[in-house]
């Protein structure tokens, strides 16, 4: 599903692997430490991270980048705030990293997300597993429109990273 005409925006793909999990890939143009900076960086977070259009902002982007750590970021849309949160169980940087998601609404279904960032090319290939606690939770999840969300915020994480390329 392609979301705009932004490079690579043809590369991203969702599937269902398991009854418990929904797994992400995409293509970025940057080196993996930019594309691993853009995601772990507050200053950077907040303009890719469910930016899909004019409303939405992130007023709030708290990361503590280590493991143990907490992290929580509140995306502003037009109908009101979401707030997200967890706690990283795995940072290594710039390959790898897992931490819990709590959709603030829902604290019960906690789900995992494993990231993984390898180089394709002189390019860099996310692939991210969202597992949560049942099939009924992650076809909720599927039944909010995410993957149209997911494929925006991805296409701004691909400019704030050639964004950073462009600076180094």
């Amino acid at each position: 599903m392609a979301a705009s005409g932004v490079a690579n925006s043809e590369t991203f793909k969702v599937t269902t692997p398991s009854d418990t999990e929904i797994h992400f890939t995409r293509l970025f143009d940057a080196p993996r430490h930019l594309v691993f900076e853009a995601m772990s960086k507050p200053e950077h977070i907040r303009r890719w991270w469910g930016n899909l259009g004019a409303g939405y902002s992130v007023p709030v982007c708290e990361v503590d980048l280590r493991v143990g750590g907490r992290w929580r970021f509140v995306n502003r849309h037009p109908k009101g705030d979401a707030e997200f949160y967890g706690v990283y169980r795995e940072v290594n940087p710039p390959g790898r990293i897992v931490f819990t998601e709590i959709y603030a609404p829902f604290p019960d279904a906690e789900s995992v997300v494993t990231a993984t960032l390898t180089d394709e090319n002189g390019k860099t290939r996310l692939n991210a597993t969202s597992k949560y606690p049942s099939k009924q939770i992650r076809d909720m999840v599927l039944s909010t429109g995410m993957e149209k969300g997911a494929a925006t915020s991805y296409d701004r994480l691909d400019e704030v990273s050639m964004g950073l390329l462009k600076k180094s």
